[in-house]
């Protein structure tokens, strides 16, 4: 039951091929070691500006860091180029990497908006010094280690993956209600809408494969 939960849900936004998925314990995880990656660097990067920055007055990175941000997106983009047009051959830890470097990034341009108050005047760029960009490229890293080699059970790294995901979702979710101002209750809403939009995209996913 867990494992088909589980696989109901990286269904929703990943192919699941089992050659490019990570293995631990002689199972593959519910998503590909590029979504792996992403996930693994979004935690990473929110785990990290919802410590130290929640109380804050945050906006988006200023245009010289936006432009460096943008370039740790490049290799995910040429690796998946690359090997989708059969270019070049990808592995599962160019993969991993690559989406570790994708993942990482995002954060970084929505969590000021789900603050909302990235546009007042006394609001501060959310990266200001070396180690809001380091400590979440390190945690990553770390998080990347222990997933490629299989350290902790399988069950825990494949439920935190899907965990981010549908915290990431809901995150996402929470644009799409900004009338509503209590923050329980505009969790709860986009965590179910999270959950719908997950549900829907996973079904549509085994209706495609089933019938096309």
């Amino acid at each position: 039951m867990i494992q088909e939960t589980l696989d109901f849900f990286g269904r929703a936004i990943c192919h699941q091929l089992d050659e490019r998925s990570l293995h631990v314990s002689g199972l593959a995880l519910s998503v590909c070691a590029r979504d792996t990656g992403i996930y693994i660097g979004i935690f990473s990067t929110l785990l990290y500006l919802h410590i130290f920055k929640r109380k804050s007055n945050l906006t988006i990175p200023t245009i010289k860091i936006s432009f460096l941000l943008l370039l740790f997106m490049c290799p995910l983009m040429i690796d998946g180029l690359g090997s989708y047009t059969h270019l070049f051959q990808s592995n599962n830890v160019r993969r991993l990497v690559s989406g570790i470097c994708f993942g990482f990034v995002l954060p970084y341009f929505l969590y000021p908006l789900f603050l909302g108050r990235s546009l007042d005047q006394s609001s501060e760029p959310v990266i200001q010094k070396r180690m809001d960009v380091w400590v979440p490229l390190l945690g990553s890293s770390i998080l990347g280690g222990l997933f490629y080699y299989g350290i902790l059970p399988y069950y825990l790294l494949d439920s935190f993956i899907i965990f981010t995901i549908i915290v990431w979702f809901s995150l996402c979710a929470s644009f799409l209600i900004p009338f509503i101002k209590r923050t329980y209750y505009k969790g709860v809403i986009s965590i179910f809408i999270s959950l719908f939009f997950l549900s829907c995209l996973s079904l549509l996913h085994a209706w495609l494969v089933q019938f096309l």
